[in-house]
């Protein structure tokens, strides 16, 4: 654990905390586990028991640290019947010595997903998710047409790096033509997702999202969860940008392994029409890729103007790699 994540939540004050939380005689033993842009995770062991402590130091969804912990504390516990789920035990929003709120829930060992090597078994963990229906009375932002949202976010994102004049020689011209094919697409249909299936839905896949363990798949992370099309958790992860992300598990997929996954999803809910699935699976792909090639571009041009400092060189390097003409073209005339 660096020294900047050690200033955001020190390891001593967070046992302090912990021990008054859990109600232990003795210190729970603390070691760091993984760091997302928002959050840090500790492995906590006390009285024989392991669990996470889950710290939120911001939020996506511009949310005070405390809105955020509370609403994906609320995600986990809708979620929790899936059994592909980390479950949510308790919530710490008023913490005595560290900054930040955190909350307890169940430690899930394994290894990040391989598409190589779990694809099928990834396919199941969604589909046994997305079977679960929100209660009326649910507190999860809905976004039963995502469409809209997703090309505004795009463009605002995009936009810094159209304007840019120092991007790279090509690339803004491309990207232009991605939203181009992308938004002619969408003018074709005048709702593309009416009566899409709508269920929980995790909205930010990747593989080390995923945790696989005696050949069982479980998704942990829920801080931007919504009730939206199902189509969207599998569009983005299967797209390249998400696919290609990783560089320990990097992976482009053949047509053939997307068929596959989509067919076993499929074969997990037979109640689905599966042509109208397809149809929004395919329009979503384009959406979620053009979202996320627009967030690399804004990380290119923020980065180089020195407004975002280069905290994760990999991710630099895959966004930059992402903004080649060569690679934008290729994602224009692609299936996808």
């Amino acid at each position: 654990m660096d020294q900047h994540l050690h200033s955001l939540v020190p390891v001593e004050a967070l046992i302090d905390d912990l021990q008054r939380h859990l109600g232990t005689v003795y210190p729970p033993q603390v070691s760091f586990l993984a760091a997302g842009e928002y959050s840090l995770n500790f492995l906590v062991a006390y009285e024989g028991r392991e669990v996470v402590a889950r710290c939120v130091t911001g939020s996506q969804m511009e949310m005070s640290p405390t809105d955020q912990i509370t609403y994906e504390a609320h995600a986990l516990e809708l979620l929790g019947a899936s059994g592909r789920t980390p479950h949510f035990f308790s919530l710490e929003v008023e913490p005595k010595q560290i900054v930040y709120p955190f909350m307890i829930l169940e430690y899930l060992p394994g290894k990040p997903l391989n598409y190589r090597t779990d694809l099928e078994e990834a396919a199941r963990c969604m589909a046994a998710i997305h079977q679960l229906r929100a209660p009326e009375d649910h507190r999860l932002a809905v976004h039963d047409d995502p469409a809209p949202p997703l090309l505004d976010e795009a463009w605002s994102l995009a936009k810094p790096y159209l304007d840019w004049e120092d991007a790279p020689a090509g690339s803004s011209e491309a990207l232009r033509k991605l939203f181009d094919v992308v938004e002619s697409g969408l003018s074709d249909e005048d709702d593309p997702f009416a009566g899409a299936n709508l269920s929980i839905v995790n909205t930010d896949l990747n593989s080390h999202n995923f945790v696989v363990h005696e050949g069982q798949v479980s998704l942990l992370d829920w801080e931007r969860a919504r009730v939206g099309p199902a189509v969207q958790d599998l569009a983005h992860f299967l797209i390249p940008t998400t696919t290609l992300w990783r560089d320990d598990t990097s992976t482009r997929l053949s047509d053939a392994d997307e068929d596959l996954f989509v067919n076993v999803y499929l074969s997990e809910r037979p109640e689905l029409d599966r042509a109208h699935f397809i149809s929004q699976l395919r329009e979503m792909k384009r959406l979620a890729t053009l979202r996320a090639v627009s967030w690399c571009a804004w990380l290119i041009q923020a980065t180089a103007t020195g407004k975002r400092p280069i905290s994760n060189p990999e991710t630099l390097a895959n966004s930059q790699t992402f903004l080649t003409p060569d690679f934008l073209g290729e994602l224009s005339s692609t299936r996808t």
